[in-house]
């Protein structure tokens, strides 16, 4: 290939065990494009189909969609390091765990809620980034939704109305910490959450812990307003680059209905080579009959 265009793609498949079945599914089958058209502009497309394959071995059915998404598809213009534009469908810029994407970047099989159900995941429209002058580190995200998302079969929380701004602050190599805050509208309920975000990250060769946090206050259909908050902190210790031990808690407290749950996982990661992923992890949930296991092998090529 050559600067103006490369071509990779990754896919993920999952077993999964829990009180009421047993299956295994082909998750995730990915192509990206990705190149630079000139010095000041890149870009980057992917496509995905999720849920590819299913078979379920309780029920002995199989299922599926080979149906390709639009996951991503934006330009990157870069001015200078206070000042550049990500327009088109782009993740959305908050926390840590919501720009690794792909299962084989991640260290668990499992998302947690924080990062699936209290914003949308993914924004078509415009986001303005870079350095805040004569600061050391701190850099911003400023984006925006005002339209339909490019692939609304593709994201959490379809909307459009979708605005925020995203702060994180870089101490030193291993170090950072920052937060965000938003608003957005669903499109199927017309409900408007606003949301506050924070997240800090400290990682060494050896081990590292994340945590990240938010509260969403939404006005619902029923004319209630209600809070949400959900969070995670995660620690991992590498014995050495291809096996890791991972540890994480997470919490979720939907007022509106008086849901909550507090999730404990354990977890093993080995990577015979970096691209190449093998993940089991057990999650104990406070929610009777929700505990679970989880295996995926994940590839990035």
């Amino acid at each position: 290939m050559n600067d103006w265009m490369s071509v990779g793609g990754y896919f993920s498949s999952e077993l999964e065990s829990n009180r009421n079945e047993d299956s295994f599914t082909l998750d995730d089958v990915a192509v990206m494009a990705y190149g630079d058209i000139n010095p000041m502009l890149s870009y980057l497309a992917e496509l995905e189909a999720t849920g590819f394959y299913q078979k379920n071995f309780t029920a002995d059915t199989e299922s599926g969609s080979q149906k390709f998404h639009f996951e991503r598809m934006y330009g990157d213009l870069w001015l200078c390091d206070a000042y550049n534009v990500r327009f088109g469908k782009m993740l959305t810029p908050v926390g840590y765990w919501n720009l690794e994407p792909i299962n084989v970047l991640r260290d668990t099989t499992s998302n947690p809620l924080y990062s699936t159900l209290l914003f949308p995941r993914f924004l078509t429209g415009i986001d303005i980034n870079g350095y805040v002058p004569n600061t050391e580190g701190l850099k911003y995200n400023l984006f925006g939704q005002s339209t339909h998302d490019l692939d609304e079969e593709y994201i959490n929380i379809p909307n459009t109305h979708f605005y925020g701004l995203s702060l994180d602050k870089e101490f030193s190599m291993e170090a950072s910490a920052g937060g965000s805050i938003g608003e957005y509208i669903a499109l199927s309920t017309r409900e408007r959450t606003r949301f506050v975000q924070a997240n800090a990250k400290y990682d060494v060769y050896q081990w590292g812990v994340t945590v990240e946090g938010i509260v969403a206050r939404t006005d619902y259909a029923d004319n209630r307003t209600d809070d949400t908050i959900s969070g995670y902190a995660q620690g991992i210790y590498r014995f050495n680059p291809q096996h890791a031990l991972v540890g994480r808690y997470e919490y979720y407290d939907r007022r509106h209905d008086d849901y909550t749950d507090h999730i404990g996982i354990i977890g093993y990661s080995y990577r015979p080579i970096y691209p190449v992923s093998l993940k089991g992890e057990y999650q104990w949930h406070s929610q009777s009959g929700e505990d679970r296991f989880l295996a995926s092998f994940s590839v990035l090529f």
